[in-house]
């Protein structure tokens, strides 16, 4: 079946973009299949990859030196394809061994950027918010935190300023973007940790367009970078 914005579809163009425009409009999975008509199992699978691609389309935009650091692998994300976001249960706070999911937000130019922070712990954002040197200098991550204006602690849904004083703040942009990204993952009722990535990537996509029509942008995006199936 011809689709341009999607390789190997079993599903018409113009489906495709009813599901699209539903996605561009932050409606839950559930909501897509029930407006549409498409199956919930096959609606999970398209928005599975339009967020791939949205992730690789934020990643080509990092500044030179961050393509340097490994980036998240998009492509071994795993989503579960029967079940909901909001099924997904997660909570990073049932256990108290359970590490923390963090993430650093800085900007450069115009956009902000975010980044999972896979080495670093909540007593190390303690340590950098109280200028603890003594314990920073044991840690080996301690350097990474301070390239950020921001860091957010997801387990406690709780965002840390980092700025040094004197630099130019970002605080009202990363304030606005802190609460479109604490709405939009609330009202999935919790995510499995693998698919964080995903949806943080997506949420600094819709933040970084906020003044642009999602559903145009992302037919852009589409029609240059089709999705695959395969």
């Amino acid at each position: 079946m011809k689709n341009k914005y999607l390789k190997g579809a079993h599903l018409s163009e113009r489906k495709f973009k009813e599901i699209l425009r539903l996605f561009a409009e932050d409606l839950t999975a559930t909501q897509i299949a029930n407006i549409s008509g498409v199956s919930r199992v096959t609606v999970n699978s398209y928005l599975k990859k339009i967020r791939q691609q949205i992730a690789r389309h934020c990643e080509s935009l990092l500044p030179a030196e961050s393509h340097s650091r490994p980036a998240a692998p998009v492509r071994n994300v795993h989503h579960a394809s029967t079940a909901d976001e909001g099924d997904v249960s997660v909570k990073t706070e049932v256990g108290r061994n359970v590490k923390p999911v963090v993430f650093g937000i800085y900007r450069c130019s115009d956009r902000l950027h975010t980044e999972i922070l896979p080495d670093v712990s909540r007593s190390m954002i303690h340590s950098v918010v109280r200028s603890s040197r003594s314990i920073l200098e044991m840690q080996s991550a301690a350097e990474k935190i301070r390239r950020f204006s921001n860091v957010v602690d997801l387990g406690q849904y709780r965002l840390y300023n980092l700025e040094n004083e004197g630099a130019v703040s970002i605080a009202d942009d990363v304030d606005a973007f802190w609460g479109l990204t604490k709405h939009r993952l609330a009202k999935f009722k919790g995510l499995n940790r693998s698919t964080v990535y995903l949806h943080l990537k997506e949420c600094e996509f819709r933040y970084n367009n906020r003044n642009e029509d999602i559903y145009e942008t992302l037919l852009e995006l589409l029609k240059t970078q089709p999705l695959s199936l395969s």
